[in-house]
């Protein structure tokens, strides 16, 4: 947010602008069923890391970066003096060891802005009633959850695009609770409230001119109300997003709780003015804090500039050793073996582990790291059903459907067993439904502790080995066109030749029970889902014989006639690896089958286990997937740190230790760059997102986390989670899922992305791609260049500089 010049006649128009602009600052929040990792500051990704840090912790209280004794605890520990000396040398300081640690030891106390109601608060803190924020946040939250579960209900013109103000203020101006939670007569001061947010912005623009002199200043206003309900305005955000892969710009979703927010701050400030002998006090806070806010805000990023140097240090104790080895393996590296099976994983960092230990079987064994969803743009619509989710990255829209083709369809469930909503086998069976279950639920509950069933997928148990068809607005694919998206596939994957006898596409997906994020857990590529759908569809198209002929006659790629293609799942919380329509005897399946055993080894320790024997480690993974008291089934993606962009033989005898995203290239073979482009758009992206949840939900687990799993209640069936019975919905991943109750489970670094290509077609891409060169340019991730006589350089200051290692 950029420093402007003061205007106290700021007009309606321009407060309008300014409404959107500070709509457009919050990070979208996808349901439950859909759930898939979300940078939350990726609308801020145009300004740098360290000033969005600052503005944060002014706006929302919110710490970005770990706490100062947390730094402290990682000297001589993690952090190396070299490493410190390294990001006390990028940041210009010319401190010594002694002195950064005096500093960062020593207590800076940083502003916060104070809203009104917290102002209000302030003054009457002896009041034995529900403070003025928690009571906004409460009356929103419960309104926010009513009305997306039962938005028929509400006593609003259901075509009006102001629904949700209307609704909210047809229950607020009848709300008698209030007055009994707060002991004041609020409601003639609801029922004065414009109907229409436009007429409501005038009827505020004489008070905002008042104490708002700069455009600046009202911005951030705007921003800190969102901030204070930020779990719902990433919800609200989400269906904005929805309607922009729709071709629909706009803020309109985020808008409308912004408008309730603004609702609120009048009807209080008119309340003081009616009742407070203390309000011409409130008016000078306000007037104080807005002017001031450029300084402060600029003070705050000077406070928080030696924890962001210790940060850095943090990274670099990350980076420098990964850097090395790869420095040392571009030496050396040797071409790979003619493969007898070729396994295609996706570049999840559970991935790289299970590679690894398949590689080890065979030295014919040759993996593959791709995108999850495998290039398909497609959405799956389940037979007999409305129903239709996306299997692709939550930035894309999808531009195929696939369904599958079954002779005697079988009906599939109600709507109870297609989601989470009013589900017995899933998290939202809350307690009410318990009771009103009865004696029903009483027998589930004893099946589901005794016997650990394992709880069904609503809707891929439905799924079968029958054909797929796919469809672009409602027709079907021709051969033709299946053959060009088989190809650019193949040709992405680097398998347009040298194809194997056997190819594996390993889609990946997740097992667990009572648990509302299961979707976190599966494949953020997918959609937060499962790869099934996905490798299926693939393996069909790519074993069809009319599009292998099209592939050859159209597309120059001929695919051997004895190579086959097969689908197949990595069960990442039982590292099982399971293929569909698997022959009966094979040379590959006992690979499959060790390959198994030894990454459940390997894995063994971060849950507290050595020595135990296989079949006792495959019952132990297996019971964390039926137990509904487990709430860690898995670690998921914690402790992501990297993202290796590079060909396969580069890492191929590391041990990254599940901490990397790889993804298999070969610039010699990619002439124009163009797929170094995609996966810099894309999949860079994508694990940018991922990478900075968890970061996120590390570093500021009270706004960024949803908090402790035992206590969350799932919210209108799929929007999200309360810890507890209210407050602002819970966004991020669970203390749980980054901690194992004794110590951090992900170390709080951001990205560092090693890719080997050319300097200048890196350079290239990200001076065309501007979200590239945002998330590069201002720190966001860490991008470095593997050269091929093994040199690195590191992306500074838009620029490319050798790292000396």
């Amino acid at each position: 947010m950029s420093a402007l010049q003061s205007n106290v006649d700021i007009t309606l128009e321009q407060t309008e602008r300014l409404l959107a602009a500070a709509a457009r600052q919050i990070a979208p929040q996808w349901p439950l069923d859909q759930m898939i990792a979300v940078n939350p500051w990726w609308p801020k990704r145009a300004t740098a890391f360290t000033a969005v840090c600052a503005e944060q912790q002014l706006l929302a209280g919110t710490s970005c970066i770990m706490p100062a004794d947390w730094y402290l605890a990682q000297w001589q520990q993690q952090i190396m003096p070299n490493h410190l000396q390294q990001a006390l040398l990028e940041a210009g300081l010319s401190f010594s060891h002694e002195q950064a640690l005096a500093g960062l030891a020593q207590p800076t106390e940083l502003s916060q802005w104070q809203s009104l109601p917290t102002l209000l608060a302030a003054q009457k803190k002896a009041t034995s009633s529900l403070p003025w924020p928690q009571l906004i946040q409460q009356q929103l939250s419960q309104f926010l959850a009513l009305y997306y579960q039962y938005p028929e209900r509400f006593n609003a013109d259901a075509s009006s695009p102001d629904h949700a103000y209307h609704s909210w203020l047809s229950v607020v101006r009848q709300d008698k609770g209030l007055q009994v939670l707060t002991g004041q007569g609020l409601t003639a001061l609801f029922v004065a409230l414009p109907d229409s947010p436009k007429a409501l912005l005038q009827q505020l623009s004489p008070w905002f001119a008042t104490w708002l002199p700069t455009a600046q200043a009202q911005q951030a206003y705007f921003e800190s109300l969102l901030q204070s309900l930020s779990g719902w305005a990433g919800w609200q955000a989400w269906l904005d997003w929805q309607q922009a892969l729709q071709g629909q710009q706009g803020q309109h979703a985020v808008c409308q709780l912004l408008y309730m927010l603004l609702g609120w701050d009048w009807v209080l400030w008119q309340h003081s003015k009616q009742h407070n002998p203390q309000h011409q006090s409130l008016l000078q806070a306000l007037q104080q804090q807005a002017q001031h806010y450029a300084k402060t805000l600029a003070q705050t990023e000077g406070l928080l500039h030696l924890r962001q140097v210790w940060q850095r240090a943090l990274e670099l104790s990350v980076q420098q050793p990964l850097l090395r080895q790869l420095q040392q393996q571009q030496k050396v590296a040797t071409e790979p073996a003619q493969p007898l099976l070729q396994a295609a994983f996706c570049i999840d960092v559970r991935s790289e582990p299970m590679r690894r230990a398949l590689e080890q079987q065979h030295k014919q064994i040759q993996t593959l790291g791709f995108a999850g969803f495998f290039g398909l743009p497609i959405a799956f619509k389940a037979t007999d059903s409305a129903l239709s989710r996306p299997q692709l990255p939550g930035l894309l829209a999808p531009a195929l459907q696939v369904t599958q083709i079954r002779a005697n369809t079988p009906t599939l469930s109600r709507q109870p067993d297609l989601g989470w909503k009013q589900s017995f086998d899933l998290a939202s069976s809350s307690l009410g439904m318990v009771e009103a279950a009865g004696a029903t639920k009483l027998l589930s509950l004893i099946k589901r502790a005794f016997l650990r069933t394992a709880a069904p997928h609503a809707i891929n148990k439905h799924l079968t080995d029958s054909q797929w068809q796919l469809s672009q607005a409602d027709q079907p694919l021709s051969i033709s066109e299946q053959a060009q998206l088989a190809a650019a596939i193949l040709t992405a994957m680097g398998l347009q030749h040298n194809l194997a006898p056997t190819v594996l596409l390993f889609g990946h997906g997740s097992d667990s029970c009572n648990n509302p994020h299961a979707a976190a857990l599966d494949c953020g590529a997918c959609g937060g889902q499962t790869g099934e759908v996905n490798v299926k569809v693939l393996a069909q198209m790519l074993n069809d014989a009319a599009v292998r002929t099209a592939l050859a006659s159209e597309q120059n790629i001929d695919i051997p006639a004895d190579t086959q293609f097969y689908a197949a799942m990595h069960h990442t919380t039982s590292d099982e690896l399971e293929v569909y329509r698997a022959p009966e005897q094979a040379d590959w399946l006992p690979w499959l089958a060790k390959a198994t055993q030894q990454a459940r080894q390997q894995r063994a320790p971060q849950f507290g286990l050595k020595g135990q024997s296989d079949p006792a480690l495959a019952r132990f993974f297996k019971l964390r997937t039926r137990d509904w008291a487990q709430v860690r089934p898995e670690w998921g993606l914690a402790n992501n740190a990297a993202f290796i962009v590079a060909p396969r033989s580069l890492t191929k005898n590391l041990d990254l230790q599940g901490r990397c995203f790889l993804h298999d290239y070969d610039a010699a073979q990619d002439s124009n760059f163009s797929l170094l482009h995609t996966i810099m758009t894309a999949p860079m992206v994508v694990t940018n997102w991922i990478n900075l949840q968890y970061y996120a939900s590390v570093v500021a687990p009270e706004k960024y986390g949803s908090g402790n799993k035992l206590l969350h209640n799932v919210v209108a069936g799929h929007v999200g989670v309360f810890e507890g019975n209210g407050g602002d919905l819970r966004t991020g991943l669970a203390w749980q899922s980054v901690h194992d109750g004794k110590k951090l489970m992900h170390q709080p670094v951001r990205l560092s992305v090693v890719i080997a290509a050319p300097k200048d077609a890196i350079a290239n891409i990200i001076q065309s791609a501007p979200d590239v060169a945002a998330l590069v340019n201002q720190q966001w991730l860490w991008l470095y260049q593997l050269d091929k006589d093994g040199s690195v350089h590191q992306w500074q200051q838009q620029g490319w500089q050798e790292t000396p290692l």
